[in-house]
């Protein structure tokens, strides 16, 4: 496998320097490393509509619902209205 560099330089991609600190239209990255570092095998991270939260496991039984666009995840038994 080869590495093609356009300018700079570079030949390898340990080499490559990427600026990964950027606003995107205001479609910025942020708090991925901290969301990460607190989360354990089977969290589902979700957005709801003021940041990023973590929801854990429900209990064996339970599934994951929702009541639609605007309402954050649950963990609810079959033929359970959330």
């Amino acid at each position: 496998m080869s590495f093609i560099a356009k300018g700079g330089g570079v030949t390898t991609l340990s080499a490559l320097n990427i600026d990964a600190d950027k606003d995107w239209a205001a479609m910025g990255i942020s708090n991925i490393k901290e969301v990460v570092l607190g989360m354990a095998t089977g969290d589902i991270a979700y957005h709801d509509g003021t940041g990023i939260q973590v929801l854990t496991p429900g209990v064996i039984g339970t599934q994951l619902k929702t009541k639609g666009a605007g309402h954050n995840p649950i963990w609810s038994y079959p033929d359970v209205l959330p």
